[in-house]
């Protein structure tokens, strides 16, 4: 007789995403596989925040106590203009739920080890992904019960199969990223004209810095003039460590999963990080899809709204924190010391107050054979 078998997701990309997904898959009962292009699973990157609803997706993940252990810090500290005036404190305050900030290869890592090392299949290159849950990889065709597009930004699974704008779009907004190996001398964002720079701790003493400027202003001499201590922390940066990108966003698609495909993380929604929730974002996504998987259609429901919303704060964010005029930064930070901070800041607090839905799957455990993760030969049909 034939025996009973896991429901098989096959999970193209091993980021923050993917690596999630297929924890909170594994949890809800279905085997999975990890499909990574790179020969390793790493990350080339600086810091990254971890908010309240980072902190409770980890948490559902069964890793809330392995991130607790690297020391949860408070808020990420106050907020000052170039000039080094203080325009609010509240983000100095204990976050209910906890914040911190890790390099990326570090919450790679920890993802990593959650992950079976036979679910992981690094060196992959997926060839072609279908809608029925087909996928081509190294010259064989393999089926899945589930496909998840986590390979990022520029996701050849969304360009392929998605219809309508799902382009990635180049905001010009040049962006910097680096790690320092010395205590952070102050905790926050500095906001200017044209620009902003932040600083946080890491743990073990560390300092992840970043800045970002508007079209025209692609250098970090921009910065020079600026209050302390900016200047002090570009002068200690060591420049080959630090990295250059640009903002890009990929527009919320009508629908985050079709036929057996779904999307997590950058794949479907890539963000300008002005808010920080960027993965917080994709591990969302993963513990969500999880609850809802297979009905995909549930999936989507429960995250596009939040998404959505999430995006478009975060591209209003940029015209408060770098201004393309002097008047504009100037009434921002006469409004922002004249009204309370817990009024300026309570839209994006209430973004952090998310909970993990319980499972709504109830037979993710097992399948027949007939449909058991199969592998044919090279010769079997690509999708048209």
């Amino acid at each position: 007789m034939p025996h009973s078998q896991a429901r098989s997701a096959g999970i193209v990309g091993g980021g923050i995403g993917g690596l999630a997904a297929a924890i909170a898959l594994r949890s809800a009962g279905w085997q999975v596989t990890v499909y990574e292009q790179a020969p390793e699973f790493t990350e080339v990157g600086a810091g990254i925040s971890l908010f309240p609803n980072a902190i409770t997706a980890l948490d559902a993940l069964g890793l809330g106590a392995a991130i607790r252990a690297t020391g949860i810090g408070e808020g990420p500290g106050e907020i000052r203009n170039a000039a080094g005036r203080v325009l609010f404190t509240r983000w100095a305050k204990p976050l209910p739920g906890g914040f911190t900030v890790l390099h990326r290869a570090d919450l790679i890592a920890l993802l990593v080890q959650a992950v079976p090392s036979d679910c992981l299949r690094p060196g992959s290159t997926v060839e072609d992904v279908a809608l029925d849950g087909t996928l081509r990889v190294g010259g064989e065709t393999v089926r899945h019960d589930l496909i998840v597009g986590a390979d990022g930004v520029h996701s050849a699974i969304r360009q392929g199969l998605w219809p309508g704008d799902t382009a990635v779009r180049h905001t010009g907004i040049t962006a910097w990223r680096g790690v320092l190996d010395t205590p952070a001398p102050f905790a926050g964002g500095i906001l200017g004209v044209h620009a902003e720079f932040g600083v946080l701790p890491m743990p073990g003493g560390r300092t992840y810095f970043f800045a970002a400027a508007q079209p025209g202003f692609d250098s970090l001499d921009h910065f020079a003039e600026w209050a302390s201590p900016v200047p002090e922390i570009l002068a200690a940066a060591d420049p080959a460590r630090i990295l250059r990108g640009e903002f890009l966003e990929v527009p919320v698609p009508a629908t985050l999963a079709l036929g057996k495909v779904a999307l997590v993380g950058d794949s479907a929604h890539a963000m300008r990080p002005e808010l920080g929730l960027g993965a917080a974002m994709a591990l969302e996504d993963a513990v969500t899809l999880a609850a809802h998987a297979p009905d995909l259609r549930a999936y989507s429901k429960a995250r596009r709204r939040r998404v959505r919303t999430v995006s478009w704060m975060s591209r209003l964010a940029t015209g408060n924190n770098m201004p393309n005029s002097r008047w504009r930064a100037a009434a921002r930070d006469v409004s922002a010391r004249a009204v309370p901070d817990a009024l300026v800041l309570a839209p994006v607090s209430r973004l952090f107050r998310w909970r993990a839905p319980a499972s709504v799957s109830t037979d993710t455990a097992t399948t027949s054979e007939a449909t058991r993760p199969t592998v044919e030969s090279p010769s079997a049909p690509r999708r048209q």
